[in-house]
C-alpha cells in the first residue's frame, strides 16, 4: 500500500468509532486480500452436516495451531480425505467469523505434501476405482479409423501442444483446442470444465496431454472428481501424460494411453497412412 493510502486509512480509523459488526466487516475486507499458501500437519478434523470441513493445522516445529475451514464443494474438488496426522498445503486467506470473533483460515484448495502421503492416497483411490471395474478392458472404446475431428485439452504454454501439432499429419484433421491448467491447485476445475465443454461438441476423439513430472505434479490426474467426469464419454479418450512408475489414474481409465504428445499424434495418423 502506498504511503498516502496508509495515511488515509490511519486517519479514517482514528477519526471514527465503529460498531463491532462494521469493524469486523472492515477487518475482513483487509484480511481477505492476504491470500497465502500454508503448510502444516492436520491435528483435528470435523465434517458438518452440509459437508463443510473444519480442521486445524499444526506447525511441527513449534506446535503453533491455526483453525481452518474448507467448504463442501471445494473439499470435493481437492479429491483427498483429510485425516489427523496428514501433512498438507492449503491455499486461502484469513477471515474472522463475526458471531464468535474467531479467526480462521478459509482454504480454497488443499493438497497432500510429501510423496509418502500422496502415494498412500493414490493407492487407496486406485483400489477403490479398480473394485468398481472402471479400469476394465471391456469398458474401453475402440479408437475409430480415420478420425478427423480431434479435441485437445492441455496448457497453451510450454512445448506440449507444439509437440503434438508438429507430428500430426496433413490429413484434414479438424482440431478443437481448450487451454487448461494441467498442474497445481486449480487444474482439476479447469480439466473438468474442459471435459464438460467437449461433451457438448461433435468430435471423434478427445486427447488430454501434459509433459512429464513427479507424482506430486500429477495430482490433478489422480483426482476422483476428474476421473468420474471422464467415465462413459460419448467419444474415446486418449491420454498422453508422461510418467515414470505410478501411472496417473486418468490414464488407467482412458481408452488409449501413450506417454507423449508426439506418440498420440502418430497414433492418430496411423489409419490415414495405410
Amino acid at each position: 500500500m502506498k504511503q498516502k493510502g496508509k495515511s488515509a486509512v490511519k486517519e479514517m480509523l482514528e477519526n471514527n468509532v465503529f460498531s463491532i459488526s462494521a469493524y469486523l466487516k472492515l477487518l475482513n475486507g483487509v484480511l481477505n486480500s492476504f491470500q497465502a499458501k500454508i503448510i502444516g500437519e492436520v491435528s483435528e478434523v470435523k465434517i458438518s452436516a452440509p459437508g463443510h470441513v473444519y480442521f486445524s493445522l499444526k506447525d511441527k516445529k513449534d506446535g503453533s495451531v491455526l483453525s481452518c475451514i474448507i467448504w463442501n464443494y471445494d473439499y470435493k474438488m481437492c479429491g483427498i480425505s483429510l485425516e489427523v496426522g496428514m501433512e498438507i498445503r492449503a491455499n486461502g486467506f484469513p477471515d474472522v467469523y463475526p458471531p464468535t470473533g474467531r479467526l480462521s483460515f478459509k482454504a480454497k484448495t488443499i493438497q497432500l505434501a510429501g510423496e509418502g502421503e500422496i502415494k498412500k492416497e493414490y493407492e487407496k483411490l486406485k483400489k477403490k476405482l479398480e473394485d468398481e471395474g472402471l479400469f476394465d478392458e471391456q469398458r474401453k472404446k475402440e479408437i475409430p479409423l480415420f478420425p478427423k475431428k480431434i479435441g485437445i485439452i492441455t496448457s497453451k504454454g510450454g512445448a506440449v501442444i507444439n509437440d503434438f501439432l508438429n507430428n500430426i499429419g496433413r490429413y484434414g484433421f479438424q482440431i478443437q483446442f481448450i487451454d487448461s491448467r494441467v498442474e497445481g491447485l486449480e487444474a482439476v476445475k479447469d480439466l473438468i470444465n474442459s471435459i464438460k465443454t467437449f461433451k457438448k461438441k461433435d468430435i471423434d476423439v478427445l486427447v488430454i496431454m501434459r509433459g512429464g513430472g513427479s507424482l506430486e505434479s500429477f495430482l490433478a490426474f489422480n483426482n476422483e472428481m476428474l476421473i468420474r467426469e471422464a467415465i462413459d464419454l460419448p467419444f474415446p479418450l486418449i491420454t498422453a501424460i508422461g510418467h515414470d512408475k505410478d501411472v496417473p489414474l486418468l490414464c488407467l481409465l482412458a481408452d488409449k494411453s501413450v506417454s507423449t504428445p508426439s506418440i498420440a499424434a502418430s497414433f492418430l495418423n496411423e489409419s490415414w497412412q495405410k
